[in-house]
């Protein structure tokens, strides 16, 4: 059944003019096509033109290894900042990025970079609606800037913007040195350049942004007389100085600057920073890694055995996991924050010094202390403090006690505690991957579409099925009132 047309009639004196029939599809094409500009990209064109029709192959698509994917974009991004650095040295200027400019953002009070198309806020209620004081470059607010230290080992604290998920996902990622450099492709400190390689809709995008950053606090007050500017550098040393400046994400040692860098580039390819708020540690992982993740409740796990095994190789191992307390109860469960999620970074099996044998697992909060309340770390049986840790176990372990966001738990007690666990699967070079999407049209009624995957398996080995939609992140606030959703037969 065709769905029907729509007339539209304006009244004119006692007449009225009928116009044209508009299909339903034509009006919701007409409002995306004011999104396609071929004038210098601003922060609200972030999808490409006839993004559908490119996605709709007209064949059926070639098995790919799964790392060509990845060296076409990283090769691209280390293009892209070669290019910047060459044409940096001839202008003797430090590299600004014209696409997701916040430094001009900010200065014109547009705060395109900050917020959505749709705004939740008041832009006159401060209280409301809270914006940074401040952008700077990295060499004006780090007394001695480096990007990296000790093999991105460092701490991560989350900031003003509501992405725990995607910080829990980072803190897992992390941990493998080869994960992280596989994402922060190429950089040049002195030029302010810095590129990454992101993962959406089935292939690896890369982007580069500037060295500009949030801060906090505003600048210091010009109307207030300093002839000598002693106050005005006491006040840079004090509120606008190091990792604890920051408006946004930051890292824990003062100096270090990969993670707010990482964040800002994540929230480009995503518009701007408000779209980094609410999602799922899984689907982070899977952005960072190019993996894919299974979602398993907690309450659920049929062979409990299988998924600790998983979990003791979670370090080196084909997996990487994190956590998410659920939205159940109240606003705090055992110490836990609720509708909030948590990293795994370990998984040990011991024994004490009795020899019994104990099953524990390491997580972090990437608040990465404990919120005023005095909430965020697990505060049952091996929280820190409880009985559990005897100078045995703490010396076994190289357990301290502090507020840092990480802590430790039985095995038993993760799975009572947190709602979700999220398992990724990681892939290498050994895989090979190949895809086909599909466009449908929105639909008049809401109903079933005729659309179905036919897979023809004609060698045995183990295969991972993915039915995905796209990424609608990056284009939220355009999704209209459609909705599509997959089922499995």
């Amino acid at each position: 059944m065709k769905p029907p047309i729509i007339s539209l009639s304006v009244p004119r004196s006692s007449e009225q003019l009928e116009l044209e029939p508009i299909s339903p599809q034509s009006l919701v094409s007409k409002f995306w096509s004011d999104y396609h500009s071929q004038a210098p990209r601003k922060v609200i064109s972030v999808l490409p033109p006839i993004l559908y029709e490119s996605l709709a192959d007209s064949e059926l698509p070639s098995p790919t290894p799964k790392a060509l994917s990845y060296e076409e974009a990283a090769q691209q991004c280390r293009s892209d900042v070669w290019a910047i650095i060459k044409e940096c040295e001839r202008t003797n200027n430090k590299f600004s990025d014209a696409e997701f400019d916040i430094e001009k953002d900010f200065a014109s009070y547009d705060h395109n970079c900050l917020f959505g198309i749709e705004r939740a806020c008041d832009d006159d209620d401060e209280e409301q609606c809270a914006k940074p004081g401040s952008v700077h470059r990295i060499p004006w607010t780090f007394e001695n800037p480096e990007f990296v230290a000790n093999d991105f080992i460092s701490d991560i604290k989350q900031g003003t913007c509501g992405n725990c998920w995607w910080l829990a996902a980072l803190a897992s990622v992390r941990l493998r040195k080869q994960l992280m450099e596989k994402i922060c492709v190429a950089r040049d400190e002195d030029c302010g350049v810095y590129g990454f390689v992101f993962y959406r809709d089935g292939g690896w995008i890369s982007t580069v942004v500037d060295d500009n950053l949030y801060l906090t606090e505003e600048d210091f007050n010009q109307d207030v007389y300093d002839g000598t500017g002693k106050r005005a550098r006491l006040y840079k040393k004090q509120k606008q100085t190091g990792s604890e400046a920051l408006f946004f994400s930051k890292c824990g040692g003062a100096n270090e600057t990969w993670v707010p860098l990482l964040e800002k580039a994540f929230a480009k390819i995503h518009g701007d920073y408000a779209a980094l708020d609410y999602g799922w540690a899984g689907t982070a992982v899977e952005d960072l890694t190019g993996g894919v993740t299974t979602v398993i409740q907690g309450d659920r796990v049929l062979r409990k055995e299988r998924l600790w095994r998983e979990l003791l190789g979670s370090g080196e191992g084909d997996f990487l996991f994190s956590l998410s307390t659920g939205s159940q109860g109240n606003k705090y469960r055992n110490g836990l924050i609720l509708r909030h999620d948590y990293s795994i970074l370990h998984a040990v099996q011991i024994e004490d010094e009795l020899g019994n044998t104990v099953s524990l697992v390491k997580i972090r909060n990437p608040w990465g202390e404990k919120s005023p309340s005095g909430h965020g770390e697990w505060g049952g049986a091996w929280s820190d403090g409880s009985e559990e840790w005897t100078p045995f176990m703490m010396k076994k372990l190289q357990h301290k006690f502090r507020d840092d966001g990480t802590f430790w738990m039985s095995f038993h007690d993760m799975l009572e505690n947190f709602r979700w666990i999220y398992r990724t699967r990681l892939f290498d070079e050994r895989w090979t991957a190949t895809q086909r999407w599909m466009s449908v049209g929105v639909p008049w009624l809401g109903g079933y579409l005729k659309k179905r995957f036919i897979v023809e398996v004609q060698q045995e080995g183990m295969v991972v099925l993915v039915l995905s939609q796209l990424d609608d992140r990056y284009f939220q606030d355009l999704k209209g009132q459609y909705e599509f959703i997959l089922h499995l037969p």
